[in-house]
């Protein structure tokens, strides 16, 4: 009889020693997810900059993806798009302290290689937003096409405006030497190569006043220009200040990027168009792209979150969509 009760008191033993290590086996996995080091990853976010109202939507579309997501994202960006040096000692600092993964919207896209690489060299996954770059290892490049974005803002230029043989266009641009705005640019030029035009190019590098400076130049030296394409929202709201400050309102603009304030200039006549993109979409989809790179999952090597021409016709819906973005 001692020993059957000696065996039942080892058994009993095994037991609560086996309940006990599931128990405990129990508690670190919940710690682990809790501590974010399992399923829950932090992404580093760096965009051209945060001060524009395109760039707080793209934002919005990423905190919305993380909140979904349970991942935790932080948002990088110099005072200015110009500022690209600042943006590669971002990525830098990104690669030092490990972050999960890295998603940038490249101001320069040759400038930005270095920092990129060293993201490779340390297994950091990089999803290129908004602009791309020539960087092989990407996992994706989420964004605007942009070339097919600015040859649908000359084709509708070209059908809507009656341009003549030596007519004048002018070109407001971001920064030389960002594939983003070269792209725009080439592609709005392309739609219009037939009509024999003559572009007045200038660089604004994407801010508002020096747009209303810019536009003010050219009109000064062509007051004879038919209309203005503006790669950018900042700079077409900058063209069309300097239009009223000169006196030449009845001089069509055509805008890019279809920001809130973008779309209430064409509401109130200020623009003829504005070739809108999804800047909500590009924030979403690409911490979405991150996060299933994170878990082994396929992401597609481009992903377009394509545009579309908005006119008076449509812009009081377009506005309705981009405030439930922000919510307001």
């Amino acid at each position: 009889m001692k020993y059957y009760k000696h065996i039942l008191l080892i058994l009993t033993m095994l037991i609560l020693a086996i309940l006990s290590a599931c128990s405990s086996s129990s508690t670190r996995d919940s710690a682990t997810k809790a501590n974010g080091s399992e399923d829950s990853y932090k992404f580093g976010v760096v965009l051209m900059t945060l001060n524009s109202e395109y760039w707080k939507i793209v934002m919005a579309g990423a905190k919305d993806a993380a909140k979904e997501l349970g991942v935790e994202v932080q948002f990088f960006g110099p005072p200015e798009e110009s500022q690209y040096e600042q943006q590669n000692k971002m990525i830098e600092d990104l690669v030092v302290s490990g972050s999960d993964a890295i998603i940038v919207a490249p101001s320069q896209a040759e400038a930005i290689l270095p920092a990129l690489n060293s993201a490779d060299q340390k297994d950091i996954p990089v999803i290129l937003a908004d602009a791309d770059a020539k960087f092989e290892k990407k996992v994706s490049f989420i964004g605007t096409e942009n070339y097919k974005a600015g040859k649908l803002g000359g084709e509708f230029v070209s059908k809507h405006l009656q341009l003549k043989d030596g007519d004048k266009v002018a070109i407001i641009r971001g920064q030389l030497g960002s594939k983003t705005h070269d792209d725009r640019t080439n592609g709005f030029k392309e739609a219009l190569k037939g009509k024999n035009i003559e572009f007045i190019i200038q660089d604004a590098q994407s801010d508002r006043l020096k747009a209303v400076s810019v536009m003010e130049n050219i009109l000064t030296a062509n007051p004879d220009v038919k209309a203005v394409f503006a790669t950018s929202d900042e700079m077409a709201l900058g063209a069309s200040k300097a239009l009223e400050n000169k006196g030449n309102t009845n001089i069509p603009i055509i805008g890019f990027d279809g920001t809130p304030n973008g779309l209430d200039a064409l509401k109130n006549g200020k623009m003829l168009a504005n070739v809108a993109q999804q800047p909500y979409q590009i924030g979403y989809q690409a911490v979405e792209a991150a996060y299933k790179t994170k878990k082994g999952e396929k992401v597609e090597k481009r992903i377009d979150t394509g545009v579309n021409v908005v006119t008076k016709e449509n812009v009081e819906e377009e506005i309705v969509k981009i405030n439930g973005y922000l919510g307001k």
